[in-house]
């Protein structure tokens, strides 16, 4: 499903709803009527929302466990956002300046490594540069951090005295958002009038450091049913990886190295492809007594301009191999030599190339194309694997690092809650960075106009002057946001085309 498809059933689907509202509502339809005043639901256009008084008493109840601690803990939490107001607004100059880069100029390899480097944001879209396949991780970490979000409100208001009428959640297109209906704040002190609306802020960055956290510690918090460190489980071969035939890797198989890197965890397995698809080819030392017992020889004859076969153009289990001469101990041997693959790499000694040659051994290359390579796989309990062809193709393979240590576990767990904690790190982290900019109907515009007319009392004596400078502020910001929008949104439409 791309995005195109998701947006059609998507419009299908509120077009239904608005239709059966519309007509239910005309007709007084009074199940119908009874339903929606009962749940809260409404329905608008591209928009489910639900509205709801019975969360209050909870919420008042929460508000009471530990006061002074929460007390403490909102003031702290203000503190923490007003830092953070400056660095999030460089942070979305920087992210636009990248994307400009990105929409105006030629990919290359140093242009992409120097984005790679750079810490940006950029807007994240189902089908486009989000796999389809985490939707669901996407949307319920979404409503998680907004509807944390909004808690945070709702707890530090209550603190102040102030009265929640209720909270809600909606739904614009399938982007959750979550709200609170307060009672007016400017009434308040300046001091609490921070608390409050810095409380949705400091929230999803505690949420966001608590998942970055939960992320570094699952492997320790797992440890009693997976095991991390041996090596990396295969979860999924895409077809298009010559390895999945008969005697190939499956599904559930350990890899322990690839070629002469040893695989531990997740990073070491991209380490060991990045090295292995950059690495020089190397030889097999073998001594000239297995090469003459075991050579198959046919005659030679090249198969393009470049490759030479000198096997059975039949043979599954052969490969031409190329001798490489020693210039401190030449030798008179055949240039080729068509040797079983399989035993080539049980009895060769140390891997060669041409600077270091073999001791009491021979060097020996694959004749292979100029973009291909022959890469050994070693498997946990099983017989290495020989992979030939371009090492870029075993990108291909989904491993996780989680092997679980009964078979009645399932290794769906663990990427599962990394998946969602990678997901939730990037929602409230993004919210949190968004929202505490200046900018209309962000919290960042109430945050400023309080800052500001705190911070200017003593040096601007009308308050009007104070105000309009609140609101210079929130125009530079909201067209901060909006320049960084269309150039993010521009950059994903380029990757339509």
């Amino acid at each position: 499903m791309d995005f195109f498809v998701l947006l059609t059933i998507i419009a299908v689907f509120y077009a239904v709803l608005l239709f059966l509202d519309f007509t239910f509502k005309s007709c007084s339809h009074y199940p119908y009527m009874m339903l929606i005043q009962r749940t809260g639901l409404s329905v608008g256009p591209f928009q489910l929302r639900w509205y709801t008084t019975s969360l209050n008493r909870l919420i008042l109840k929460m508000s009471f466990w530990q006061p002074k601690f929460q007390t403490n803990w909102f003031t702290f939490g203000s503190w923490i956002t007003i830092c953070l107001i400056i660095p999030s607004i460089c942070l979305v100059i920087v992210s636009s300046v990248q994307l400009c880069k990105k929409i105006f100029t030629e990919p290359t390899s140093e242009l992409s490594s120097n984005q790679q480097d750079t810490l940006i944001l950029e807007p994240i879209v189902p089908g486009i540069n989000l796999p389809m396949s985490d939707l669901s991780y996407y949307i319920f970490a979404l409503m998680f951090s907004t509807v944390f979000h909004e808690l945070g409100h709702a707890l530090a208001a209550i603190r102040e005295d102030m009265h929640v009428e209720g909270v809600g959640l909606m739904f614009i297109l399938i982007l959750p958002v979550a709200y609170v209906h307060l009672d007016d704040i400017t009434s308040l002190p300046s001091s609490k009038q921070l608390r409050v609306m810095s409380a949705g802020v400091w929230h999803n960055i505690v949420q966001a450091l608590t998942a970055y956290l939960v992320l570094i510690l699952l492997p320790f918090m797992l440890f009693p049913f997976f095991t991390v460190g041996h090596g990396v489980m295969i979860t999924k071969i895409n077809t298009r990886v010559g390895v999945n035939g008969q005697g190939g890797l499956v599904t559930g198989d350990i890899i322990t190295k690839l070629g002469n890197c040893d695989v531990h965890d997740f990073v070491s397995w991209i380490d060991c492809l990045n090295h292995t698809k950059s690495s020089v080819d190397s030889g097999f030392c073998l001594s000239p007594e297995f090469v003459q017992h075991h050579d198959e020889t046919k005659p030679v004859h090249y198969v393009d301009e470049y490759i030479i076969n000198c096997c059975d153009p039949n043979s599954k289990t052969n490969l031409c191999f190329e001798y490489i001469e020693s210039l401190s101990n030449p030798q008179e041997l055949p240039n080729h030599s068509c040797l079983n693959v399989r035993k080539v790499v049980e009895r060769s000694t140390s891997p060669c190339d041409a600077d270091n040659q073999c001791s009491s051994a021979h060097c020996y290359y694959p004749a292979i194309r100029k973009n291909h390579k022959l890469v050994v796989i070693k498997r946990q309990k099983k017989n290495e694997v020989l992979f030939l062809g371009q090492p870029t193709e075993l990108q291909y393979i989904s491993v996780t690092q989680y092997v679980p240590k009964t078979d009645y576990l399932s290794n769906s767990i663990p990427e599962s809650i990394e998946k969602f904690c990678k997901y939730l790190i990037m929602f409230a982290g993004g919210l949190a960075v968004i929202n505490v900019i200046p900018c209309f109907y962000f919290d960042g515009e109430k945050i400023s106009r309080v800052l500001v007319n705190t911070m200017l009392k003593e040096h601007v004596e009308h308050l009007s002057v104070r105000l309009a400078i609140s609101i210079c502020l929130t125009i530079f910001g909201s067209l901060m946001l909006i320049i960084y929008m269309t150039l993010g949104f521009w950059s994903l439409f380029k990757i339509i085309n």
